[in-house]
């Protein structure tokens, strides 16, 4: 990796702007912003944005997708021994919430466009069958429609798990609003961040106020928590600026070391455990993030397709496999990450980090990361083939609004080069 040239990342906060970073500046070194760095009114603007942006009746936020997802599935009676059917190739996170909530997860196998396969989800609803969790895997609209016919010839209940997908759309409608709960993701790497969040958004009345009631029963974030979040903006967006003179890298492995800065994943979920400090209520001070990118989100996502469009009509290695190769008839994707498929992902991991790009690797397992107790995940080998097979060769291509159409080419002549 070259000291004169700065990395290129997928991931690592890849929507921090410097705006945030002096938001969050503010809210460390004005005292009087101290005592609003859990409580204020941008959790009320943060909903009513989400519900002009989504056009939905009711919208209400929590400290993560994965608590929102938890508790959109007790709105929807979720109990002990419900099965819930979710793809294969998602992350652990999904699996807990379902657990958590007394749930039986039901791993269904994925089509080559990496969600959910309606044949083989099909076959595995059973009179347990319950909840069925819609997952548009990197901004790419699911067969919805196709889905929520067979859900409701099973009356099953539906879910969309928009964590990869804010602002796509199907046939001019925004995803997260087809089924009965619509779930949002904030965390660092996702379309919108605010470092951590999550929201839940419906039209129906009843569940918008179940979902109401749980969340004014929800504690405050804890402050030292919440000051984790804060730090971690000026750390990477710092971090990642010298990250190519190795400074950068000792700056983020220090400051996770030392519980400075927050953790995507905490080891205790990896064994299919809850933390204690969560769930609970969003945070006004990341609230205040969150607003500012629910505005730039439309011109984000248009730059996301930019770039996914750069990649498609110029990576060219007969070693790799473009898993999309432009839109869906009607569909909006927005590729929070480009996703490509290579025999031994590592070595391409090796080869571009050796020119200064660091490639993505979700979903490097069939429930990612690859590092969790797998025993914990419920999921029975073999139950998703195509989904085992897709995860051990999955790459990402960055296609944040940080990576710059130079950037792009670069990427591809990296890729190409391999």
């Amino acid at each position: 990796m070259s000291i004169f040239k700065q990395t290129i990342f997928t991931g690592f906060s890849p929507n921090l702007t410097a705006r945030d970073t002096r938001v969050a500046l503010s809210y460390l070194l004005f005292p009087w912003k101290w005592v609003k760095i859990n409580s204020g009114k941008n959790i009320d603007i943060a909903e009513r944005a989400l519900k002009k942006y989504f056009n939905v009746e009711f919208a209400y936020t929590f400290d993560s997708g994965r608590s929102a997802l938890l508790y959109a599935l007790k709105a929807l009676g979720v109990s002990e021994g419900d099965e819930v059917l979710v793809q294969g190739y998602t992350c652990m996170v999904v699996v807990n919430s379902i657990v958590q909530a007394g749930g039986v997860p039901v791993f269904v196998d994925v089509e080559s466009d990496l969600n959910m396969h309606v044949s083989d989800l099909e076959k595995k609803i059973s009179e347990k069958s319950k909840v069925l969790i819609i997952q548009h895997t990197f901004g790419l609209s699911a067969g919805v429609e196709k889905m929520l016919a067979v859900a409701k010839e099973n009356k099953l209940l539906v879910v969309e798990d928009c964590a990869h997908s804010f602002g796509a759309s199907l046939n001019g409608k925004k995803l997260g609003t087809f089924a009965d709960i619509g779930m949002l993701s904030f965390g660092a790497d996702k379309v919108v961040s605010s470092v951590r969040g999550g929201a839940l958004i419906t039209n129906d009345k009843d569940l918008g106020e179940k979902i109401q009631k749980i969340q004014t029963q929800l504690p405050k974030p804890k402050f030292v928590r919440t000051l984790q979040h804060i730090m971690h903006l000026p750390v990477f967006y710092f971090g990642k600026k010298i990250y190519h003179i190795y400074l950068g890298k000792i700056l983020l492995f220090v400051c996770q070391k030392a519980g400075i800065i927050n953790k995507v994943i905490y080891d205790q979920e990896k064994r299919g455990e809850s933390v204690s400090f969560y769930p609970s209520r969003f945070a006004n001070s990341l609230a205040e993030i969150l607003i500012g990118q629910i505005k730039e989100v439309d011109e984000i996502n248009n730059h996301r397709k930019e770039i996914a469009d750069f990649y498609i009509k110029n990576v060219k290695n007969e070693k790799l496999k473009l898993i999309w190769d432009g839109q869906k008839a009607g569909a909006d994707c927005i590729y929070l990450r480009y996703p490509i498929m290579i025999e031994n992902p590592e070595q391409l991991f090796s080869f571009a980090k050796i020119k200064g790009v660091i490639l993505g690797n979700w979903y490097d397992s069939v429930v990612a990361p690859a590092d969790v107790d797998f025993e914990k995940t419920k999921y029975v080998m073999g139950s998703c083939p195509n989904a085992e097979r897709i995860a051990v060769r999955s790459v990402n291509l960055p296609t944040d609004r940080n990576i710059t159409l130079k950037n792009a080419q670069y990427i591809v002549e990296v890729v190409n080069g391999f």
